[in-house]
């Protein structure tokens, strides 16, 4: 599959943010399309899992693939050269892979803090995405 290919499918059907779970801040990279062999074929290429979509009256079924951690880190860095769209939140999940910590060692919550709400705004509707969430070190709590 062409990773410039796959690079314009992100930036058109894509969503790159972060989840949590428990105290771990985490990326996800979701790209949600009613072909399911596409997303197969991503699911081959980079790995993670392929669900379905709650089904709407009239609407075609629609699938949901989804990376996250050290493998949604991987495939963004493939297909970055040719990321347009999305560069912003690309860079925060850089900055996340930099600064995580190695195995066993706790996460800077403040720092994961701090992207995360700067990748919700950057993910945002309206004013917020306009100025890029307006998030910055001093205006943390």
């Amino acid at each position: 599959m062409n990773l410039a290919y796959v690079a314009g499918f992100v930036d058109g059907e894509g969503c790159i943010n972060f989840a949590r779970s428990r105290k771990q801040t985490f990326p996800r990279l979701l790209v949600v399309n009613t072909n399911r062999a596409i997303l197969g074929k991503l699911k081959d290429r980079f790995g993670g899992d392929i669900q379905p979509q709650a089904k709407h009256n009239g609407w075609k079924q629609a699938y949901q693939w989804r990376i996250s951690n050290g493998k949604c880190v991987e495939c963004l860095k493939n297909i970055s050269p040719w990321i347009e769209i999305k560069k912003p939140q690309l860079a925060l999940v850089l900055a996340w892979d930099a600064a995580r910590p190695g195995k066993g060692n706790r996460q800077d919550q403040e720092l994961m803090a701090l992207l995360s709400d700067k990748l919700h705004g950057l993910n945002s509707y309206g004013e917020l995405a306009m100025t890029g969430g307006g998030i910055d070190a001093s205006s943390r709590r």
